[in-house]
């Protein structure tokens, strides 16, 4: 109860109070147009990126995730969602990009298994296997504070997303060489999309 009285003490008048409000009211707006614009900038740099690299990069407009498929699957990506990043029931994806396996389709756990036999040709460097917690995503792996120049207890969408409302070409460059580059290759295409055939 004392925060609550220490921050109602910041509304010092009807004024500010009225000004909080109809922010609070546009908070999902402004988030929604941060991802948005981040988003479309990996996008761009994606396509002009992933020429003949056997990948096709897709930001879906209603989940807003970032998903890298092979040309030859839709059945695994490398992707980011960012719903799962402020989700208290999820900690094992805050600030998080994940290896997606469309579960529905495929057998998770032989597709785990291949790629953990493949690891030592796939770039899953700091990626912890996730099969447990969750078999859509059977590897994961915690974005770097400095890709978003937050600290490391940061891992809330709108704090990491603060970057893109002064520069988001260069916060989609970041998580570009961060996330997706070291996935980008024909040979990384070819060995995802025989993961899951």
């Amino acid at each position: 109860m004392e925060n609550i009285k220490q921050i109602m003490d910041l509304f010092d008048s009807a004024e500010k109070w009225s000004a909080y409000i109809k922010l609070s009211n546009y908070r999902e707006d402004l988030v929604k147009y941060l991802k948005s614009s981040l988003c479309n900038e990996i996008q761009v740099l994606a396509n002009s990126k992933l020429q003949d690299t056997g990948w096709i990069f897709e930001y879906d407009r209603n989940k807003l995730s970032l998903n890298m498929y092979p040309n030859e699957s839709r059945l695994i990506a490398v992707s980011i969602e960012w719903e799962w990043w402020n989700r208290s029931d999820s900690p094992w994806h805050r600030r998080g990009v994940g290896i997606w396996v469309y579960a529905s389709e495929t057998n998770s756990r032989k597709v785990y298994e291949k790629m953990k036999e493949l690891s030592h040709t796939l770039p899953l460097n700091g990626y912890e296997d996730n099969l447990e917690n969750h078999i859509w995503y059977p590897f994961v792996r915690q974005i770097p504070a400095s890709v978003f120049g937050v600290t490391d207890n940061v891992v809330s969408v709108e704090e990491c997303l603060y970057m893109a409302s002064f520069n988001p070409k260069q916060l989609a460059l970041n998580i570009w060489h961060n996330v997706f580059e070291p996935f980008a290759t024909k040979e990384c295409s070819e060995l995802f999309a025989s993961i899951v055939k």
